[in-house]
C-alpha cells in the first residue's frame, strides 16, 4: 500500500531487458492520480470552486457532475498506467517511445483495462488525448530563471533563513521522514485537497530505494525540519512532487521561496530544466517559467466499443476547453 487514500496494486513488466512499473488501481480509490472519475469529479469541482463564481461556476458544477457519472457508468477507471511512480509529475527516463511501441504487449496483458500514460506536454500521434492541467517549465536555468529579479530575491531568502540544507536518500530516520509527511499533509492534503495523494512512509521509503526521489530538508541547528521536497531527477529534467513547509511560522511565505531556491539552485548545478508543476501562475511566471499543456493519453482499441466511446467523447469534450485552459492559467 504506496497511498492512504487509495488502493493500488503495483505490477512489474519487462521492457526490452528493464523493468517497468506498472499501476492498477483497486477499490476504494480516492486519489486524482489514480482516478479519472476523481480528476473529472470532485477534483474539476474544487478546482471550479477556487476560480468561478455566479452562473458560470455552476454550469461546471452541474458538467463535472454528469461527466463524473457518465465515466463511471462506463468504467473509466478500469484502466493501468505504465511507468507511474504514483508522483504528480511522471518523469519516464527517455523510455517514452518505447512504453508507446510496448501499448500492444500491455493490452494483451490487461485485456479489459485502458492503458493510460500520464503527464505528458507533447500530444503523441497515437492514443486519445485529455488536455487535463497547464504546467509551468524552464528550460534554461542560467539564462533564464537566475536572471530574474524575484529568483535573486529567492536566493538572498534563502541565505538569510540560516537553515542548512540536507539530502536523504533510503538512509533518512524515521524520524525526519515522519516530520516530511506532516508537513506535506498539512499543505497538501488539510489545505488543499483531500483528494491528492496521501503517502503513506513505506511508499516514500520504497521510493527512496528504488533511486526514484531523493529528499531535501532545510534544517535549523537543532535539527528541526523548517521545509523540504522530494526531487525527481530524470537525467534531464528535475520536478519537485511533494513540498511541504513549517506554516506556523510567521515567515512560512518565505520558507516556500527558500527550499525553492534551493532546489532551482540543485537544476542549475546538474545542468536540469525545471517542470514547476501546475498551480501558483504568477509565482512561477516571474521566475521565467513557460505554460506548457499536460496531457492524459489514453489507449482504448483493445476494449468494446461502449467502453472505447467513454474515454473518446470525454476527450472531445475537453480538447473544447483547452484553449480556454491555458487562457485561464496564464492570466
Amino acid at each position: 500500500m504506496h497511498l492512504n487514500n487509495a488502493r493500488v496494486r503495483m505490477d512489474t513488466v519487462d521492457l526490452a531487458g528493464r523493468p517497468l512499473d506498472v499501476v492498477v488501481p483497486q477499490t476504494p480509490n480516492g486519489c486524482w492520480q489514480t482516478s479519472l472519475s476523481v480528476l473529472l469529479g470532485p477534483v474539476a469541482r474544487e478546482e471550479a470552486r477556487r476560480a468561478l463564481s455566479g452562473p458560470e461556476l455552476w454550469a461546471v458544477l452541474a458538467l463535472s457532475h454528469a461527466t463524473e457519472a457518465f465515466g463511471r457508468l462506463l468504467r473509466i477507471d478500469r484502466a493501468v498506467y505504465p511507468g507511474h511512480q504514483l508522483l504528480s509529475t511522471n518523469l519516464y527516463d527517455g523510455r517514452l517511445d518505447q512504453i508507446i511501441a510496448a501499448v500492444p504487449d500491455l493490452a494483451r496483458a490487461y485485456p479489459d483495462r485502458a492503458i493510460i500514460l500520464r503527464s505528458l506536454t507533447q500530444r503523441p500521434q497515437t492514443g486519445v488525448a485529455w488536455p487535463i492541467r497547464v504546467v509551468w517549465i524552464i528550460d534554461d536555468m542560467p539564462d533564464i530563471w537566475a536572471k530574474r529579479r524575484d529568483s535573486r530575491r529567492d536566493m538572498r531568502k534563502l541565505a538569510e533563513s540560516n537553515l542548512t540544507a540536507r539530502c536523504f536518500g533510503p538512509q533518512i530516520d524515521d524520524v525526519r521522514l515522519d516530520r516530511c509527511l506532516a508537513l506535506y499533509r498539512r499543505l497538501y492534503i488539510e489545505t488543499y485537497s483531500a483528494f491528492n495523494p496521501d503517502y503513506t512512509a513505506a511508499g516514500l521509503r520504497d521510493l527512496l530505494a528504488r533511486g526514484i526521489i531523493e529528499i531535501w530538508t532545510l534544517e535549523s541547528d537543532d535539527g528541526d525540519i523548517a521545509a523540504f521536497c522530494a526531487a525527481r531527477d530524470d537525467g534531464e529534467t528535475l520536478t519537485i512532487p511533494l513540498v511541504g513547509y513549517d506554516r506556523s511560522r510567521p515567515q512560512d511565505d518565505g520558507l516556500y521561496r527558500a527550499i525553492m531556491a534551493h532546489m532551482a539552485q540543485q537544476a542549475m548545478e546538474r545542468r536540469l530544466k525545471r517542470n514547476l508543476s501546475a498551480g501558483a501562475p504568477h509565482f512561477k511566471r516571474h521566475r521565467g517559467a513557460s505554460p506548457w499543456m499536460e496531457y492524459l493519453v489514453i489507449f482504448d482499441s483493445h476494449l468494446p466499443v461502449w467502453r472505447r466511446m467513454a474515454y473518446r467523447l470525454i476527450g472531445a469534450m475537453l480538447s473544447r476547453f483547452e484553449a480556454r485552459l491555458m487562457a485561464a492559467a496564464v492570466t
